[in-house]
C-alpha cells in the first residue's frame, strides 16, 4: 500500500516539475506551457516555442499571406 502511494506521489511531483507540453503553432516542437510566447495571429491567439516563429508569423501576416500559409499547414498535416 505504501508503495504504490509513493509510487503515485513520484509520477505526480515528475508531471509537475516537466511542466504541461504542447506543440508550436508554427513548427510544431515540443514545449513547456510556462516557455510559451503568445502571438495574435489572423485575429486569434497562438502560442510559440521561440522568436523566431513569432517573428515569422508577424511577418506572414504583414505581408498578407494568411491564406497561403494556412492552405500549406493544412496541407502538410494532411499529408502525415
Amino acid at each position: 500500500m505504501a508503495l504504490a502511494f509513493l509510487s503515485r506521489l513520484e509520477t505526480g511531483l515528475l508531471s509537475w516539475r516537466a511542466g504541461s507540453r504542447l506543440s508550436c503553432f508554427h513548427c510544431s516542437e515540443t514545449m513547456r506551457e510556462r516557455n510559451a510566447l503568445a502571438v495574435k495571429f489572423n485575429g486569434s491567439p497562438q502560442l510559440v516555442c521561440c522568436h523566431g516563429c513569432l517573428a515569422i508569423l508577424q511577418t506572414i501576416e504583414q505581408n498578407h499571406l494568411v491564406d497561403a500559409y494556412l492552405e500549406n499547414k493544412a496541407s502538410l498535416s494532411g499529408a502525415g
